[in-house]
């Protein structure tokens, strides 16, 4: 008599489910890179943050699971995702607070690179707000002394040497903080109103370019004695 297995005699071919194993993961090699940069392109294309962790593994043919294992789950991603757009910024900003040149040079500096890092990540203020209100107790706090405190420090620092220069006229930092953030966050990410409002397809570098000489004349001529 045939006798039936009582088991799958091929373990190896079944479906996996949940998390990849140990063993898995070193075989496939670190996804963390590959998975941030999928998440960053699905922002992009979406002009959104709400993308799902489906798509974004399904970007990499690998399942969702793979996202909870390198990261504990979505928020764990965006957050992620988020150093990538601010951490090369945040030590260029130190870096220059330090520099041996005067103050109105730095805000040309600063606000050339802030004006780039939102173009290449528009989606930074829109995280920052969805990772403030999802991370639980002391969320919002640990969110902005990470990303938006650096800045602050560097206007206070570099509003102060003005003064001392005698090229600037006591100011805010606030005030800085709320003209230069605002008027960088709001032209990209609602870029999709520009073609309605003012015959305008896309952002291009150029009028990236552009915008960057207004903003920092503006600011300059406000501030200075």
């Amino acid at each position: 008599m045939l006798e039936l297995p009582l088991s799958n005699p091929h373990p190896t071919h079944a479906r996996r489910r949940g998390r990849p194993s140990k063993a898995e993961q070193a075989r496939r090699g670190d996804a963390r890179p590959a998975l941030i940069e999928a998440a960053h392109e699905l922002m992009l294309l979406k002009n959104s943050i709400d993308v799902s962790v489906v798509d974004i593994a399904n970007r990499l043919g690998q399942s969702a699971a793979v996202v909870q294992y390198h990261f504990d789950g979505k928020d764990g991603l965006l957050w992620a995702v988020l150093r990538r757009g601010t951490n090369r910024a945040v030590e260029q900003l130190t870096n220059l607070k330090t520099e041996d040149i005067p103050a109105d040079q730095k805000l040309r500096y600063h606000i050339r690179g802030l004006l780039k890092a939102y173009y290449d990540a528009p989606y930074v203020n829109a995280l920052m707000h969805h990772l403030s209100e999802n991370s639980g107790p002391g969320g919002r706090d640990a969110v902005m002394m990470e990303f938006a405190r650096p800045l602050v420090d560097f206007y206070e620092a570099v509003l102060a040497q003005g003064v001392r220069e005698g090229i600037f006229r006591p100011v805010e930092p606030m005030f800085v903080y709320m003209m230069l953030i605002g008027a960088s966050d709001y032209i990209f990410s609602r870029r999709s109103a520009l073609p309605a409002l003012f015959d305008v397809s896309d952002l291009t570098d150029a009028i990236r370019r552009d915008y960057t000489d207004f903003l920092t004349t503006s600011l300059l001529k406000a501030i200075s004695v």
